[in-house]
């Protein structure tokens, strides 16, 4: 069965039918929710990550040549 029949077959399903795949479909991706909002618990307990994902504070740009040149001239 190729994916074109599987979209049709699913389009034609009785509203009992498409309950029941509802249902299913639910039951198959529960573990996987239930595992990846584990992970997203985990992450924000952890604070390594909370650290990563703070904004970067703005840090000075090192100095010029020519900044470096005018301060030596001048001071």
């Amino acid at each position: 069965m190729n994916l074109e029949d599987l979209a049709d077959a699913i389009l034609n399903l009785s509203s009992d039918e498409s309950e029941k795949l509802s249902l299913i479909i639910k039951a198959k991706i529960m573990p996987e929710m239930a595992k990846q909002k584990g992970l997203l618990d985990e992450q924000a307990n952890n604070p390594q990550m909370q650290e990563m994902a703070r904004p970067q504070e703005p840090t000075m740009a090192p100095p010029t040549t020519r900044e470096v040149a005018l301060n030596s001239l001048l001071g």
